[in-house]
């Protein structure tokens, strides 16, 4: 799929049938539940908008080459946009925001099927807990200044192995917590702070080629 840039994206409005619409779910992976677009191109930001944020991302088509129905899965709400999961997207960014309105069925839900409020999701284990926006960084300072590998695209995390909150991609600034970054695993989890995306979070360490 390309990357957009915001200058050139064009939406066009389409209707679709009150039936697709109504269809609750389309993979229950245990964590995002699946739902269609109302509308023929829907832009996904690799980062939650924001004002002077860098934006960019992907266009995602309602339908597939031969008519059937894209799907996308909603992991949980923020303000006037849903975190997804693109289900039919090879490689990453997998994850990014999309606007509500583009969304038949907008909402996160619980495992029994209750609609969650914003930044309230279903964790690993199946319970529902808070979402936040922003990894833990008490104490921690801005300190030595990385960059993302050439070729690498990332998710940005809220915790280990936790919520994506955003994404980062090749060249991107990224400030870890340390003098220096030190040798870690392939698939460790580096604490920091992403310029681009204007929050604080976890990146593996594969995407930072001095941490490895």
């Amino acid at each position: 799929m390309r990357l957009w840039k915001p200058s050139v994206v064009v939406v066009a409005a389409l209707a679709a049938t009150p039936a697709v619409l109504s269809t609750p779910s389309y993979a229950d992976n245990g964590y995002t539940h699946g739902t269609v677009l109302t509308r023929s191109n829907c832009s996904i930001h690799a980062n939650y908008p924001r004002p002077g944020g860098s934006d960019w991302g992907w266009n995602k088509r309602q339908r597939t080459p031969r008519g059937g129905w894209y799907h996308v899965g909603v992991r949980y709400t923020y303000k006037n946009y849903a975190l997804v999961l693109d289900y039919a997207k090879a490689g990453e960014p997998s994850w990014g925001f999309i606007a509500k309105s583009c969304l038949a069925d907008r909402h996160a839900y619980d495992k029994q099927g209750r609609r969650l409020p914003d930044l309230r999701a279903v964790d690993g284990n199946g319970k529902v807990t808070n979402v936040r926006m922003n990894a833990s960084h008490a104490g921690k300072k801005k300190r030595a200044l990385l960059r993302v590998g050439a070729g690498h695209v990332g998710t940005l995390r809220n915790a280990p192995k936790s919520f994506a909150i955003g994404n980062v991609r090749a060249g991107d600034p990224f400030y870890i917590t340390t003098k220096r970054c030190g040798k870690h695993a392939y698939n460790s989890w580096v604490l920091g702070y992403a310029p681009k995306s204007g929050r604080w979070g976890y990146v593996q360490a594969q995407h930072l080629p001095t941490c490895r």
